[in-house]
């Protein structure tokens, strides 16, 4: 499984008050710290990646042959196990290499080329191994557990042969997977063009903002969309919205074309809706997904209270949807990347010096492209697939204390994948989720508790309150609003119902009013910016949307513990991210302590929220 995990570019915004002192102790390498990744670990150059591909597509003829002896024996389910495993994993570093080269510059048709070998490589690997649940779900549990008492060497497959065993059900026979697995690449397609047309060919309109002429794209949309001029705000939105509004009919056949093929995969493996096929991968409770968002409803009255604190702090007669973006509080001053990963290493000390020494030596090895560029895919993600190699991470790094943010959430990842590479097999190393955003949002935690306690003026502890209460906005409210779309757009399609670009504006439109308190007269939100759904890139992945926001309740619930001193818990913790897939996700957030399918953690988040509001209304209140 390829492992990218992609995240939010602008979660939240951070100020450490010990800002001077943070940037001269984080070691040496934070002088001159590098902003372009070095992919030569990977791979010496383009041709040395173009013979790796030949070689493995010159080994799927031997994999394929495989097929019908994996319930010979033991030994010849190990031996057919491994050699799969030994081919994906040499796959998954030449779909790395492709993505990354590819992201850089989406533009570059070369590197778009070779991104598209990639992927047909692995569906090609698909196709060829396409038989291996078939033959595991006929052998039965009974078989399969007397192999692995038989033969030791199957315990790094010991979880992927539970899976497949309890997938039995939707495991077809062993010609229709190969069906299948041949769709694949068809399948892809809608979200390949989503990329190419949003971040490569929209016409962007040129403004001019404070007497410079800008390209609004979308890095600039997110660099000038916070502007303290409330009217430059509304100027940037009114001139960006209108460009995705233009596209909405091909955007929504685009996007409809990606929820009528996941709807077709969960039918034809037997799923009764798309979010049980996407849960029962890893097995989760359907129960997590509704109770979100049955609990984001109830916190409603929560985020409209900070909505309007918003609107008041800013004097604002009638908010906007353009006002929802500005900072509470004047930074400052802008950061370098230097400064960046050393206020994330004070930030991050809670959780001990074996993270803080391995987080200090990674930022100074090249797994990072931050540098901003014209046709570099926007957005930011970590993809940790080169199990041999190490992580790699993009984002475009702009100075501004959402970059900081950004950055502590991606290495956040990052070290993820270093703790469960160091711990497990490359068969068992990778992990859901369901899980992967706890790290990323419990180091933004971190970021805003340590601002927050180091502030030293009434303005540093505004700025540090309004900053968690943004976070906890965007993380939980938002990403909760974006699961409750995605789950009524594939509905719509699964009730066989029209769907067009117009019919998931109105579908987003009605979200966005009532997550913003339109009717409560908190925000007033704009018909026109009803198209937003077509500017996530995240809904070409079904159902991922949400772990934001169970993660970041998650990570709550971690933080506040680990903050206390409580070493069981930060070794509860640290077990859980070092377990990789080991076990299925749902009982490992079980044994670390918590129990994502029952409101408690939402309403605890949704505490936390409250109390910060309390400090932030008594320290701007009127003396």
């Amino acid at each position: 499984m390829k492992r990218s995990l992609i995240s939010a570019a602008v979660l939240s915004v951070v100020l450490c008050g010990a800002a001077a002192h943070a940037a001269t102790d984080a070691g040496a390498h934070a002088a001159t710290p590098p902003v372009v990744w070095d992919l030569k670990p990977l791979y010496a150059d383009a041709q040395a990646w173009e013979n790796e591909r030949l070689s493995i597509l010159a080994e799927l003829p031997k994999l394929k042959a495989l097929s019908g002896t994996l319930g010979q024996s033991a030994q010849k389910l190990r031996q057919g196990l491994d050699e799969i495993s030994a081919v994906r994993r040499r796959l998954t570093r030449l779909q790395v290499y492709a993505s990354l080269r590819a992201d850089e510059n989406i533009q570059v048709t070369e590197n778009q080329a070779r991104n598209q070998l990639a992927d047909a490589a692995g569906n090609q690997f698909g196709e060829a191994t396409s038989f291996v649940s078939t033959e595991v779900a006929a052998l039965g549990a009974d078989k399969v557990a007397a192999f692995e008492a038989q033969e030791p060497g199957l315990a790094p497959h010991k979880h992927a042969l539970a899976t497949m065993l309890r997938l039995a059900q939707h495991t077809l026979s062993a010609s229709e997977e190969a069906v299948l697995a041949g769709v694949a690449e068809p399948l892809q397609q809608p979200q390949a063009i989503y990329s190419l047309l949003a971040n490569a060919d929209l016409p962007w309109p040129t403004v001019t903002l404070h007497g410079k002429k800008v390209v609004l794209d979308q890095e600039q949309y997110g660099a000038h969309r916070s502007d303290p001029d409330p009217k430059v705000r509304e100027l940037v939105f009114k001139a960006f919205w209108p460009v995705f509004k233009a596209y909405e009919r091909t955007l929504g056949a685009v996007y409809t074309a990606n929820l009528r093929g996941t709807v077709f995969s969960a039918k034809v493996r037997h799923y009764p809706s798309s979010v049980a096929m996407a849960q029962g991968n890893d097995n989760i409770p359907d129960t997590v997904y509704r109770t979100l968002i049955e609990e984001a409803h109830a916190g409603l009255p929560t985020l409209h209270r900070y909505l309007a604190l918003r609107g008041k702090m800013l004097n604002l007669k009638q908010p906007l949807y353009s006002d929802n973006y500005v900072p509470l509080a004047k930074p400052p001053r802008k950061y370098s990347v230097a400064e960046a990963e050393a206020l994330t290493l004070e930030a991050v000390q809670p959780l001990g010096a074996d993270y803080t020494s391995k987080l200090s030596s990674a930022f100074a090895a090249g797994w990072m492209h931050a540098v901003p560029q014209r046709g570099k895919r926007s957005g930011a993600y970590m993809n940790g697939a080169a199990y041999d190699v190490h992580p790699y991470l993009l984002m475009s790094f702009s100075g501004e204390y959402d970059s900081v943010s950004t950055l502590a959430h991606e290495w956040g990842h990052a070290m993820h994948s270093v703790l469960a590479n160091g711990a497990q097999p490359y068969e068992t190393a990778d992990y859901s989720t369901f899980i992967a955003e706890i790290p990323s949002t419990a180091n933004e935690l971190l970021l805003t508790d340590h601002v927050l306690a180091h502030a030293k003026t009434r303005e540093e502890k505004i700025f540090a309150l309004s900053q968690e209460l943004e976070s906890l906005r965007g993380t939980f409210f938002r990403q909760a609003m974006f699961a409750e779309f995605e789950l009524a757009a594939h509905e719509a399609v699964e009730k066989g119902e029209a769907v067009t670009g117009e019919r998931l504006s109105k579908i987003y439109l009605d979200l966005l009013k009532r997550y913003n308190g339109d009717a409560q007269g908190v925000v007033h939100i704009d018909d026109l910016y009803g198209i937003e759904w077509a500017f996530i890139p995240h809904f070409y992945n079904d159902f991922y949307v949400y772990q934001y926001a169970t993660c970041i309740s998650a990570a709550a619930y971690f933080v506040e513990g680990i903050e206390k001193g409580d070493l069981a818990m930060r070794e509860r913790y640290f077990n859980m991210l070092k377990a990789g897939s080991s076990a299925d996700a749902y009982p490992l957030t079980r044994e670390a302590g918590l129990d994502l399918a029952t409101p408690a953690p939402y309403r605890a988040l949704v505490r936390r929220m409250n109390q910060a509001m309390d400090q932030l209304e008594m320290l701007t209140k009127a003396p």
